[in-house]
């Protein structure tokens, strides 16, 4: 049959996958071959090239981990080199894999259902970036589904619990701990629809995080004392077999243990030189929870800082909804429902806990009309309707407004509609509605609850005789829906001194549009020889400092793609625009080109970590925790001291260096390690910060002062009015005690001085000076000593716009120019 909705609804998950459709108010997850609501998210493919999804690839990954591959959801959207199977010499990349596992999915829906489907909801994690979304969309694409709108996996699981709820106005938090990913997500339910409140999530945090605990703290210490083994590491590229097997023998140990306190695990390894050997390992449910604590502890303080932000407590939530495989656990429920470890609210387990992402992503696909690709048909004499309602929705009299169209001209002379509910009971009707000449009529409709109600359109023309029309019906459910989602990650720009510059703030309701006016760094020069790139860096993530958040593209344009040098300084207006699948659109407008540059954002992230880079950024962060720790025993306070303790109870740094261990040859660990990095800075910086507080503040001040000072000299109403915003909003950052927002504030007025001092000329001075300390490192010593004695020359005679030129100039002749002078040195200095 032919769907106007798009009814179907796909879990693309880390470990598994599950497809499931929408009947009327009940959502039926579709069964694979193996009548499983479940297909594991693996790939083999065999010497013949022949490729297999499913239980098979996953059966084979112990026995031949060289052909399979799973758990690539994690590498979404990232610039990682292709998964390579020996047999075949084939090449994968996370995207043509997930591509697979969609293409499987797909096909048991038209085994089961006849139906060869051409739209799906997919479900992404919340904390997805958007490069990870963009690969979400292309690997659908690619599968076949020419229609994918995505959907927040905390949201689906909402929507599956409280579609046809009959609560009014209830709170909810969703705890999704899946096998890679964790999300928690508040949720308002109020008059029939859904509202994200607040999110907080971790990409790498998950089931399988337990897994490499067990084989890295258990498993792998246990073979070694056995059998001698003193050189076996998860990060050594010999004993990759060895560790894929324990890795597997952990997960299914540690899915048995929520039915028994111990389990065996008993499998033969090969130690890579043709001896094999016997090893039993007994596992105990007590280890695989004292394992578990600092994971669950991180999940349980991430849902804390979501309800914090959301200016609630646990008492504020009337339930939790459990979401993911590892919420199946005991000993996950009793920490959660305990309230000095956990949260103290009480559970929801009415639904299945694996697929109830895949039955909320169907209904959600319900709300969603395919787009048509073409207009509907009429027969030979009858007329077509083009509707325009919402097919889900918590009104019971929703509106309806169509415009019906005829053969001819005349068509339309004393036509009437009527809708009819036959299924109602008693049957329900409208009444005949009269259209307007141009076609168009309104009415509402009187829906039932519990139920997809059909209504039937009966068209009569003047004389009263029943009329064909095309489409002849059309259904409206009763039920919650989603309100606009919300931005999950504040997006921002990163500047050349490592600041940002926020462009949409996170929790903004979706679809969302923000402009913003920069300014270029360096110059681009048009000719025989193009040189030069104006490379703005798109991040994610809320920290003040450039570095700590996450690079999700970059905005770039060429110097083959400009018509006439473009000097540095130049104004730049970047506009960008996300829909509600999290999919971002960019354009660039250059005032001085009067040119437009659209879609010129390349969404993804940076390529696999090295890991040397990473090993030697770790060492130099746990240098600096050192120094915080050492302040923070002469200075410390209560929250430095909150701060501290959570680095410890979460063992972000033993999972740091875990991680960091295996990069080398595990690309999984060398983006997740990456991560870890990178909250431990954050981490970090928010102790460093608490502890230094009062220098930003005085920095703060300071900064106030001295630009107070150079407004008044310049007189200048539109400086004084931009000054007093920066003022409210700097007294806003220090009495909110946040050392983020008071760094980004001043940061902010920072920019302002810069500009003040460009429209004094004193900037240029300023970086004129700068520059001729690298007069070593030019390419073109000679040219470099005529341009200094020019600029000297212009210094001399106040010729500010030669000596911009000249500034210009000589960075061309440098590989890497220096950035700026820092506004704030140049304060101090004044």
């Amino acid at each position: 049959m032919a769907r106007s909705t798009v009814d179907f609804g796909i879990d693309l998950g880390t470990t598994n996958s599950a497809i499931a459709v929408l009947h009327g108010v009940d959502a039926e997850v579709i069964k694979n071959n193996e009548d499983s609501d479940t297909t594991p998210s693996a790939v083999w493919i065999d010497k013949r090239d022949r490729l297999r999804v499913g239980r098979a690839a996953k059966d084979r990954s112990e026995s031949d981990p060289d052909n399979t591959t799973s758990e690539f959801k994690l590498r979404m959207g990232t610039a990682q080199e292709s998964v390579r199977f020996a047999a075949s010499a084939r090449e994968l990349t996370p995207q043509q894999l997930s591509t697979e596992v969609l293409k499987t999915l797909c096909a048991d829906v038209e085994q089961r259902l006849g139906e060869n489907i051409e739209a799906a909801v997919i479900t992404v994690p919340a904390a997805f970036d958007m490069s990870a979304c963009d690969a979400t969309r292309a690997a659908a694409e690619a599968a076949g589904l020419r229609f994918s709108p995505l959907l927040q996996e905390p949201t689906a699981a909402a929507l599956a619990y409280g579609f046809q709820a009959t609560d009014d106005n209830a709170r909810w938090l969703v705890y999704d701990l899946g096998g890679g990913t964790f999300d928690a997500a508040v949720i308002q339910l109020r008059d029939g629809e859904f509202t994200v409140l607040n999110h907080r999530g971790d990409n790498y945090l998950g089931g399988k995080l337990i897994d490499w605990r067990i084989v890295e703290e258990l498993l792998i210490p246990a073979v070694r004392e056995e059998f001698g083994l003193s050189d076996l590491t998860r990060g050594a590229a010999r004993w990759r077999p060895v560790v894929n097997k324990l890795k597997l023998a952990a997960e299914k140990a540690k899915i048995q243990l929520s039915r028994a306190p111990m389990e065996t695990i008993e499998i033969e390894l090969d130690d890579g030189a043709g001896e094999r050997f016997e090893f039993y390992y007994e596992l105990q449910r007590t280890d695989v929870e004292r394992l578990a604590e600092p994971l669950l502890t991180r999940s349980v303080n991430l849902c804390r800082k979501a309800l914090d932000e959301s200016h609630l407590s646990p008492g504020d939530i009337d339930k939790l909804i459990l979401v993911g495989g590892p919420t199946l656990s005991p000993y996950l429920r009793e920490h959660l429902t305990d309230a000095t470890r956990g949260l103290g609210i009480a559970l929801d387990t009415s639904q299945d806990p694996l697929t109830v992402v895949a039955r909320g992503a169907a209904i959600f696909a319900g709300t969603q009309r395919i787009p048509q690709l073409s207009a509907p048909v009429a027969v030979p004499g009858g007329f077509t309707v083009q509707l325009e309602y919402q097919p889900v929705g918590p009104d019971r009299e929703p509106l309806v407004v169509g415009r019906i169209s005829g053969t001819d001209a005349g068509a339309l002379d004393g036509v009437a509609v009527e809708l009819v509910n036959a299924g109602a009971q008693p049957p329900w009707r409208s009444g005949k509605i009269p259209v307007s000449d141009t076609g168009v009529f309104t009415t509402t409709l009187w829906a039932e609850t519990g139920r997809a109600n059909t209504f039937e359109l009966e068209l009569t023309d003047a004389a009263g005789r029943r009329r064909e029309i095309t489409p002849a019906t059309l259904t409206y459910t009763v039920g919650a829906v989603e309100t606009q989602p919300p931005l999950i990650h504040t997006i921002s720009v990163g500047l050349s001194d490592n600041t940002t510059i926020q462009l949409i703030e996170r929790n903004t309701p979706l679809p969302a549009r923000a402009r913003k006016r920069l300014r270029t760094s360096v110059a681009v020069h048009y000719g025989a020889q193009r040189t030069g790139l104006i490379r703005i860096p798109v991040l994610e993530g809320e920290y003040a400092r450039g570095d700590r958040n996450r690079t999700i593209g970059h905005l770039d344009i060429t110097a083959d793609q400009i018509e006439r040098s473009i000097p540095e300084g130049s104004d730049l207006e970047l506009t960008l625009e996300i829909d509600a699948s999290r999919i971002l659109l960019a354009r660039a407008y250059l005032p001085y080109l009067d040119a437009e540059f659209e879609n010129v954002i390349d969404l993804h992230t940076e390529s696999r970590p090295d890991a040397t880079a990473l090993r030697r950024n770790t060492e130099a962060e746990l240098q600096r925790l050192d120094q915080v720790r050492q302040q923070h025993g002469e200075f410390g306070n209560p929250t430095s001291e909150l701060l501290l303790s959570q680095l410890e109870q979460e063992q972000t740094v033993t999972d740091t260096q875990h991680l960091v261990a295996a990069a080398a040859t595990d690309p999984d660990a060398a983006i997740a390690a990456e991560q870890r990095l990178r909250d431990l800075r954050a981490a970090i910086d928010q102790a460093e910060d608490e502890l230094l507080w009062p220098s930003l503040v005085a920095r703060a001040k300071e900064t106030l002062e001295y630009t107070r000072m150079r407004v008044n000299e310049l007189n200048d109403d539109m400086f004084r009015r931009e000054f007093d915003q920066h003022e409210v909003a700097i007294r806003e950052a220090i009495d909110s005690h946040e050392p983020d927002l008071l760094r980004q504030r001043t940061s902010e007025l920072a920019s302002m001085v810069r500009r003040i001092l460009d429209r004094t000329g004193e900037l240029q001075i300023l970086i004129f000076e700068e520059l001729i300390k690298y007069r070593a490192e030019m390419v073109d010593i000679v040219l470099a000593d005529r341009l200094i004695a020019e600029g000297r020359a212009a210094l001399d005679a106040q010729e500010i716009t030669r000596l911009r030129n000249i500034n210009t100039r000589l960075r061309t002749l440098m590989a890497d120019p220096p950035p700026e002078p820092d506004p704030f040195s140049t304060i101090r200095s004044l």
